[in-house]
């Protein structure tokens, strides 16, 4: 049986147009067979000079931008569901929530990247792959008892299975419960779709644990026991998906004084692409700057994830630091309410 063509997409406004454009520079770089002559960027609010310089990048290798506009999805999904948060000012990565709504009907399989991602590997086993029925395929991150937890930086959607299933349903069905929801995109998805509509990837596809120390980072990889000894190896030495997420860990190679072991796959495809020139940013805390002494504390546990080899201590600081941030919290409520 054929397999359905895989399309790339990202969704952005114009503050990740770099980190967007150099990680479809290394997925183009990577992947010479991705079959399809168009390449899917959901716009919001990309300026000018960025696109000019996305279009360049496709057009070297043979492909086409093609702009998808959401804003209206979201918009009307905002209005009706306020409680749904924006993710540092833009709706941009819920758009990932209502891809039913805003592709185009021949789009079958779909391979969702956010910004923060570099490929340093081929994708064809995920053109190829069997989805069994499921809608979405997903690296899980965290392992219990009762069900897969997964980061929504990479996804691969089976849009087929997504309206057979009526994934947009359960979406809406999940938002009028009005549940807390830190990562809106994410809490949303995972809240939403049921384990037997998600297919598990491998960790290679989803490579999010460099800027641990390497101890850390494996013993975090073996807890559930999901992933052989082979996949967590192959994972960390040949990853096809490398994802540069959470700032205040430092993870993040277009930020001065990251700590990510994979920084150099970054600054290479830059190297390769219309932004070579333009400088680092300061380092994440200068830009983001933690405020008061909750922000403070937190920094300092996280900056232990890069340095410290054990995963217990590391493990029962959090939980210090977490009960140490509750008890401010819970002095701040009391000032408040006096």
């Amino acid at each position: 049986m054929n397999q359905p063509t895989l399309y790339l997409c990202y969704s952005i406004n114009d503050f990740f147009a770099r980190e967007a454009g150099i990680s479809m520079l290394s997925f183009l770089e990577n992947n010479p067979d991705y079959e399809p002559e168009e390449v899917f960027f959901i716009d919001y609010g990309i300026l000018p000079a960025n696109k000019q310089r996305i279009e360049e990048v496709a057009s070297r290798y043979g492909r086409r931008v093609t702009y998808l506009d959401a804003r209206g999805v979201t918009t009307a999904i905002k209005r009706e569901f306020p409680h749904l948060k924006a993710w540092r000012g833009t709706m941009a990565p819920n758009a990932k929530c209502f891809v039913d709504q805003i592709f185009p009907d021949y789009v079958e399989r779909l391979l969702f990247l956010d910004a923060d991602t570099v490929v340093t590997g081929s994708v064809t086993e995920l053109q190829r792959m069997d989805m069994g029925g499921a809608a979405l395929g997903v690296v899980p991150i965290n392992i219990n008892l009762k069900r897969i937890l997964f980061n929504s930086g990479v996804m691969l959607f089976d849009l087929s299975a997504w309206r057979r299933e009526g994934c947009q349903e359960m979406i809406i069905s999940t938002l009028q419960k009005k549940i807390f929801m830190e990562l809106p995109d994410q809490d949303l998805l995972n809240h939403a779709i049921p384990q037997r509509l998600l297919k598990p990837l491998s960790p290679k596809f989803n490579y999010c644990l460099h800027f641990f120390h390497p101890r850390q980072e494996r013993t975090r990889m073996h807890i559930g026991n999901f992933y052989t000894e082979e996949e967590i190896e192959e994972a960390i030495h040949h990853p096809a998906i490398i994802h540069y997420f959470a700032g205040w860990h430092m993870a993040r190679p277009w930020h001065k004084g990251c700590r990510s072991r994979r920084a150099n796959d970054y600054y290479y495809y830059k190297a390769l692409s219309p932004w070579k020139d333009v400088p680092l940013l300061a380092p994440y805390g200068g830009v983001a700057p933690p405020h008061g002494v909750r922000r403070h504390i937190e920094y300092w546990s996280l900056k232990l994830y890069s340095i410290c080899p054990s995963y217990q201590l590391v493990k029962t600081t959090d939980l210090c630091t977490k009960a140490v941030i509750h008890i401010l919290d819970k002095i701040k409520g009391k000032r408040v309410t006096q």
